[in-house]
């Protein structure tokens, strides 16, 4: 028998056995081959991790590796490629409403800057409140802010800030909470 076609047979005699396997020397004597020619053979399929074989005392056990479990199949890969797909579009959806929100932002921006009154910085002005909420135009953000505990300096990357003199109700229990968190 070529060592092909033992392969074959040794291959077919190991599926039908599994899961409980056999033992080498009872292969090689149903197959009526030596038992040297089984050894080569199940160390070539061992080798592709195709069979496992355990010691015992009466003789080593052969057994098939099913790899049928590790697959998953064709409608249950069709089912996931479609839902992925369809997560897919959605995500792009949502990233041109993402791409419009900012657009839309950006406008609001551009109008609140050119709805608000600009004041020269040349006079001072007198805001009677204890609290002045103070933005950058634009979006490269503050530079830096220095307190003295008297005055406060506040620099900007680029000209322009808004100023608002509103009072807002501060909560004690969220300005905790930011403490905590800075911490």
């Amino acid at each position: 028998m070529k060592l092909v076609d033992l392969s074959r047979e040794l291959i077919r005699v190991l599926k039908e056995t599994y899961p409980a396997g056999k033992r080498s020397d009872v292969i090689a004597k149903d197959l009526g081959v030596p038992k040297r020619r089984v050894y080569d053979v199940i160390a070539v399929l061992k080798s592709l991790d195709m069979v496992r074989t355990s010691r015992r005392y009466d003789g080593t056990t052969v057994t098939w590796i099913d790899r049928s479990e590790d697959f998953v199949s064709r409608a249950d890969y069709d089912a996931i490629r479609m839902n992925l797909d369809e997560v897919n579009v959605a995500r792009k959806d949502l990233q041109v409403q993402v791409a419009e929100l900012k657009e839309s932002l950006r406008v609001t921006k551009t109008k609140l800057r050119t709805d608000v009154p600009t004041v020269e910085a040349s006079d001072r002005m007198v805001f009677h409140t204890t609290q002045l909420r103070i933005r950058p135009l634009s979006s490269n953000g503050i530079k830096r802010v220095r307190d003295s505990g008297m005055e406060v300096l506040v620099e900007t990357n680029e000209a322009g800030m808004l100023v608002d003199p509103a009072e807002t109700e501060s909560d004690e229990k969220e300005s905790l909470i930011k403490s905590l968190q800075r911490v």
